[in-house]
């Protein structure tokens, strides 16, 4: 409460001295520059709109450590899943289902659609992008970009991680699609192929819209999608950094998701709140091969998610192990080669195989591996030459495809004269 209130002396005093115009807490969002210059937006919303989504207590360490335990979690929340992501398997679910609105965890499949556009050339993270009259008004979260000016594809995803920024989300819908409308149908087509059936997105950024509804399961199943990305990770971890704008303010952005500050091995996150969403979460850590990915939507203030999405991760790392039953770095076996010099090469699985188990289970699964008999030259790296099959009491709990390791070239006339004269070569 102190510090607290010291912190709202400070704002109060710098509008004295600058004779800045403080919008109310309740109105607008905030920013206070590294110079001390006080930023501030005005909020087109009503005030029980608004997606600020921060407060300075909301993360409470005593709380949090009051919900560990090895039992079953207590979720209070109105929806909840816990998904383990290397095994694909969900350990707990609370109204999986249900049709919600979950505020700013729409930016999930926004940064979806980004990274997907990233990794296929679409877009470069060195790239501009011109902010439009449009992105600069969003209000609620945001980065206070600068109308008419440019900032690289990479600054305005890492604001949009840490800083949910509206704005941001905006502009980048923008940049990739020409509208923002255009790009919420690329995200329904990805939410689509990713099998989530009770989701549908009205904006990039989760801003209450009518129409506008996720559920828990499909929060998971999106969060497992961006966690596949090369892009994924490079943004998730930061706490605190100063955006620097191109009029030359500097903004100080602070993570929403307090976890990836004091989680341990926390590996990102993605915060939401409005008054219709009530406080929401996803948020993944990572340890001894296990990648829980906890949700909360609707939970009843800020420190109840943060305690209930640790005690969801919580019951992972203290109840199960991820035995890793095929690995993806040590080939599996070998294949007949054709037409190439080599007469065979080691097959590699294309992933890793994990069986998810309470801990002390001794029971494992059975490993059948199905090559082709014969591959004809050229191969190129990881082209499938077979599948494996990971079964338990006649259940498949795993499938991945089996994979060349390397590039295999076609044998050339002079490689085969070559390679007939060291067969017979005395």
């Amino acid at each position: 409460m102190f510090k607290n209130l010291l912190a709202f002396g400070a704002i109060a005093a710098l509008s004295i001295i600058g004779g800045a115009n403080i919008p109310k807490f309740s109105d607008s969002a905030v920013a206070v520059s590294s110079n001390g210059t006080v930023l501030s937006s005005e909020v087109k919303l009503p005030v029980n709109k608004i997606d600020l989504d921060y407060e300075a207590t909301d993360y409470d360490i005593a709380a949090v450590s009051a919900k560990q335990t090895g039992s079953e979690p207590n979720i209070t929340a109105k929806a909840a899943i816990l998904l383990e992501a290397n095994s694909g398997k969900v350990l707990y679910s609370k109204d999986e289902t249900k049709h919600l609105p979950i505020a700013s965890m729409v930016k999930i499949m926004t940064l979806a659609v980004i990274y997907d556009a990233l990794e296929a050339g679409q877009i470069k993270l060195d790239d501009d992008v011109m902010i439009s009259r449009n992105a600069n008004g969003m209000g609620g979260s945001q980065a206070f970009l600068d109308f008419d000016s440019t900032y690289k594809v990479s600054e305005l995803i890492k604001s949009i991680v840490v800083a949910s920024a509206n704005d941001s989300c905006v502009a980048m819908a923008e940049h990739l699609y020409g509208s923002e409308a255009d790009f919420v149908d690329k995200m329904n087509e990805l939410a689509s192929r990713l099998g989530m059936t009770n989701t549908n997105f009205v904006n990039c950024t989760g801003l209450p819209t009518v129409g506008a509804y996720s559920c828990a399961a499909d929060v998971a199943k999106m969060y497992a999608h961006i966690m596949k990305s090369p892009f994924y990770g490079k943004d998730q971890k930061i706490w605190m950094y100063d955006l620097e704008h191109p009029s030359g303010r500097v903004t100080g952005l602070t993570n929403t998701n307090k976890h990836a500050r004091f989680y341990p091995n926390c590996e990102g996150g993605k915060t939401g709140f409005t008054a219709e969403a009530g406080h929401c979460i996803a948020v993944t850590a990572e340890r001894k091969n296990l990648r829980p990915v906890a949700v909360i939507i609707g939970a009843s203030d800020s420190k109840t998610r943060f305690a209930e999405s640790a005690a969801l991760m919580n019951h992972t790392f203290d109840a199960y192990e991820n035995k890793l039953i095929v690995n993806k770095d040590k080939p599996i076996g070998q294949i007949k080669l054709q037409k190439a010099w080599d007469s065979q090469a080691e097959v590699y699985a294309k992933e890793n195989v994990y069986d998810l188990c309470k801990k002390g289970d001794k029971d494992q699964p059975t490993v059948n591996i199905e090559l082709q008999r014969t591959v004809k030259a050229p191969i190129a790296k990881d082209a499938p030459v077979g599948v494996i099959i990971v079964t338990e009491d006649g259940k498949v709990i795993g499938e991945v495809d089996a994979v060349t390791g390397k590039d295999i070239s076609r044998l050339t006339y002079l490689d085969a004269v070559k390679k007939a004269v060291n067969k017979f070569k005395i």
